[in-house]
């Protein structure tokens, strides 16, 4: 075989795999979110009658509602912006020293 073929087909490959690698590379896995807490509990208790040996049982579901951690803010009406009145000063400018 002639080295020039052999050179070809190696540097070839050598691109091939780049790019492949190139193109793995932009396909970002997704963040892990941990899934929300569940906003309900629910709870089960069984009571048996000693007179009859009726089991009865008791469900209780909460559910919880609460939407945002604070109450929102209403937005002012007008912005509040403060008038700065100029100030003078009797300090003398410096003046450039040209001769």
């Amino acid at each position: 075989m002639d080295i020039r073929l052999i050179f070809c087909i190696g540097m070839g490959a050598f691109v091939t795999y780049i790019g492949v690698v190139m193109l793995i590379t932009q396909f970002q896995r997704k963040p892990y979110i941990p899934p929300p807490k569940p906003n309900f509990t629910s709870r089960a208790t069984t009571v048996i009658d000693p007179k009859t040996g009726e089991k009865t049982t008791y469900r209780e579901i909460t559910v919880s509602t609460k939407f945002t951690s604070t109450e929102a803010t209403p937005p002012p009406s007008q912005p509040h912006l403060e008038a700065v009145e100029g100030q003078t000063s009797n300090v003398k400018r410096p003046t450039p020293n040209i001769q």
